[in-house]
């Protein structure tokens, strides 16, 4: 009976040495979900391309681990969105998710991904996921409506501007960067804020509501295919002429600046992110992008870029052990790393902590609009004080 029990025993050992190297090799498994088709795609998936390209350098392996992405569509809306992470979560067991663009899928997605405790590096820039929704396993690797709606108004304020208009998409990021503006401006001074829907195609009966006489400047805050048509429409207007606006976040991303028509020179914006900033780690980033997809990085290639870059570092400092979800939140709480604009980091609520840029369009050399780096604003973060 000793014999046996020795026999077995020996059986069990050799077992677990056997077991535990290819445990050790499985692979991590990284959820990667963006809107591919739908109003949204031509951001989305373009933001996929740069996630896939930060691990891409690693040479797909942390740690000696491989790292597997697991591609799915949101489409841009809740129910698809929340249903595709569902099955990565569930079916294809992911240890971490890296996605998001739409709002309304970030908000149906938050409290699924908090209840079922997986790690959630988000690039949407719902401001309620680090407040009403915050949980310690979503992070949010973009700047809040209130953080870009803050730096866009602090600027205008410094320029000068006193009472403004304010024109968005009806819809939360525009509502609560408005919300930005009123607090910089006071209430008072907001001669009118609109809200017109997501697609509108003509702005005219906004337009014709504003007296350049009674403004000394425009808030935009609307992206994609909106961003071209109201600076075209504004221009029709006799507008650009009389009185200037500024567009918020990614109004005039490098991505889509190809889209703008001549009436863009001279925009302004203010965003994490400028093209020409001449860093090594800048023009590593642009060299890497454009040598894999013949195309230019903007702001949206940036933060899914750098979202990755913050998993891939807080996985080597846990040696890749994916499995161990505490440790490697902990992990992420304390990542800094200098990207191509400057340090970035998370904050206390698990925010997006960098630098922001004003941008102004001008022509480039080859006639093409391109975005000129101005004043550098280090280390904006969330004013959760201002906005609790």
């Amino acid at each position: 009976m000793r014999v046996f029990r020795s026999v077995a025993g020996l059986a069990v050992a050799v077992a677990s040495l056997a077991v535990s190297p290819a445990f050790a090799q499985a692979p991590i498994k990284i959820g990667v979900m963006f809107p591919l088709t739908g109003p949204i795609a031509a951001q989305g998936a373009p933001t996929r391309d740069a996630v896939k390209q930060a691990f891409e350098e690693e040479k797909m392996s942390i740690a000696g681990r491989k790292v597997e992405l697991l591609f799915e569509d949101s489409a841009g809306r809740p129910d698809t969105g929340l249903t595709k992470v569902k099955a990565m979560v569930e079916r294809d067991k992911v240890h971490i998710l890296v996605s998001e663009l739409v709002s309304s899928v970030g908000a149906a997605v938050g409290p699924y991904v908090a209840e079922q405790k997986v790690p959630w590096i988000s690039t949407v820039s719902l401001a309620s996921l680090t407040r009403a929704q915050k949980s310690p396993y979503i992070f949010r690797f973009v700047p809040s409506s209130f953080q870009y709606g803050l730096a866009a108004a602090q600027l205008g304020k410094k320029a000068g501007w006193k009472k403004v208009y304010f024109i968005g998409w009806n819809a939360p990021p525009s509502r609560e960067a408005s919300e930005a503006v009123k607090k910089t401006f006071g209430e008072e001074n907001v001669v009118a804020a609109m809200f017109p829907n997501v697609g509108t195609p003509d702005y005219a009966p906004y337009l014709t509501k504003m007296d350049p006489t009674k403004a000394d400047g425009l808030f935009v805050a609307m992206w994609g295919a909106d961003a071209p048509r109201i600076t075209r429409q504004y221009a029709e207007y006799g507008l650009s002429k009389k009185m200037p606006f500024f567009g918020m976040a990614s109004f005039t991303s490098e991505e889509l600046l190809g889209d703008m028509p001549p009436e863009a020179e001279g925009v302004t914006s203010a965003y994490t992110y400028c093209g020409t900033l001449d860093t090594p780690e800048n023009k590593a980033f642009i060299e890497g992008y454009r040598s894999r997809y013949k195309a230019l990085p903007g702001s949206y290639q940036y933060l899914g870029y750098m979202a990755a870059k913050m998993v891939i570092q807080a996985l080597k400092d846990v040696k890749g052990r994916a499995e161990d979800k505490e440790a490697f939140i902990a992990a992420l709480r304390k990542v800094q790393i200098k990207g191509p604009m400057g340090m970035t980091s998370f904050d206390d609520h698990q925010g997006m902590v960098g630098d922001f840029y004003q941008l102004k369009v001008a022509k480039g050399a080859d006639g093409k609009l391109q975005n000129v780096c101005g004043e550098r604003m280090p280390q904006v973060k969330d004013p959760y004080d201002m906005f609790p």
